[in-house]
């Protein structure tokens, strides 16, 4: 192999040895990829140390070992940092809306003060009561008691009265609020009371005062006072909103319902939310609202100037009646835990505790005002309970 030696003056006017053979092969070398050469090649520091002076040779790309400092230029690749408007943008703001959300719609129920989360609003309820309430006129055609029979005519007299005493206790409870001027405690029309003519004991409201008393009830309110307790349990549920209260519940179970399904879309975990949800809280928040309906029914009837111990009359009686029944093996109670409504023993044992303040609402002022009041209604109940007599003696002699 043959070679041309050049002499080159370097700086200080030594004399470099150039060996153009090998400076060629070099470039040639040079000019293949550089991801073709093996990396012991760049590895060596000889090698580097003899073209790393040469004006044509460009530098060798660096290697990094795994573990060892330095950086590469893949370095800025690696753990890559969420900027803080991300953080804000896609988990802030949410968190701050459902907040908002469930703070914003925040309720009180009346007297007892629990707070709970409501998200339909009065009108709405107002709307869907009057709804229900055409409906269950439809249902029910043919079994509605007449307006001038002696039952409907009792249970609107003592109806009007509980309601006069519920627009009182809004007015006590919450003074001369917006939520008062705007009906949304009270509603805006007067009560309505349908009397169906049934052997099942049961009564029942619907938004916007609508009433329904089932004939089987009378078993056990024999009077105009047991009969107030009935009847301000069911306006106590209208002034404590629990109507949308239970709405709000289950909207939020439904959500939860239809987003399991997204991570398990057989629906095996929607199968276990739903019963979950019945059992750990539509149950537990029901008997919470019965008790309050007790609670404020007792007060509204005290107001009305009745008896508010005749709440534990009429549930005693029921008591009684469901203990005969089952001693009978006619029915089987299921456990209260089961229940939508709490036990007999239960609701008695609270309206122990009830009564004594209740009973101070009756007897205020020295018990003059309600004693007037009382007067009065002895005097009605008399007159209707005349009319109803010749109206049914009139009827007799017709059919006859």
């Amino acid at each position: 192999m043959w070679a041309i030696r050049r002499g080159l003056t370097a700086a200080g006017g030594r004399k470099l040895i150039v060996d153009t053979a090998t400076t060629t092969a070099t470039a040639a070398l040079w000019k293949k990829p550089s991801w073709t050469l093996p990396q012991e090649v760049w590895a060596s520091t000889a090698w580097t140390r003899r073209f790393s002076s040469h004006p044509s040779t460009p530098s060798p790309p660096s290697f990094r070992r795994r573990g060892g400092g330095g950086s590469t230029h893949q370095g800025s690749r690696r753990n890559p940092k969420i900027p803080p408007y991300i953080w804000i943008g896609g988990v802030g703001l949410p968190v701050v809306g459902v907040t908002y959300l469930y703070v914003s719609h925040l309720d009180q129920v009346p007297l007892t003060h629990r707070r709970r989360w409501i998200v339909t609003s009065p009108e709405w309820e107002r709307k869907m009561g009057d709804d229900e309430y055409q409906k269950l006129l439809r249902h029910y055609n043919g079994q509605i008691l007449p307006k001038d029979h002696r039952a409907t005519l009792t249970v609107q007299r003592v109806g009007h009265r509980i309601y006069q005493a519920a627009q009182e206790f809004c007015k006590d409870e919450y003074g001369d609020s917006v939520k008062v001027r705007s009906g949304e405690r009270t509603a805006s029309s007067p009560p309505t009371f349908t009397v169906i003519h049934s052997d099942v004991a049961n009564a029942f409201v619907l938004p916007n005062n609508h009433i329904f008393v089932m004939t089987g009830l009378f078993r056990y309110a024999r009077t105009e006072e047991e009969l107030a307790s009935i009847l301000g349990h069911e306006m106590a549920h209208n002034l404590a909103r629990h109507v949308g209260e239970k709405i709000s519940g289950n909207i939020v179970v439904q959500l939860l319902a239809r987003f399991s399904l997204l991570i398990d879309p057989s629906g095996s975990l929607m199968m276990l939310i739903l019963p979950a949800a019945t059992l750990l809280r539509d149950l537990p928040h029901s008997r919470i609202q019965e008790f309050e309906a007790d609670q404020i029914g007792m007060h509204l009837a005290a107001r009305a100037c009745y008896d508010p111990a005749a709440a534990k009359i009429v549930f005693s009686r029921m008591k009684l009646d469901e203990t005969n029944s089952r001693n009978g093996g006619t029915t089987t109670t299921p456990p209260e835990f089961l229940s939508t409504h709490p036990s007999h023993d239960s609701r008695l044992k609270r309206m122990d505790d009830w009564i004594p303040e209740a009973q101070k609402i009756l007897n205020r002022d020295g018990g003059i005002p309600c004693h007037r009041i009382r007067l009065d209604i002895e005097q009605a109940r008399r007159i209707a309970a005349h009319q109803a007599a010749e109206r049914e003696r009139f009827l007799l002699q017709r059919t006859r």
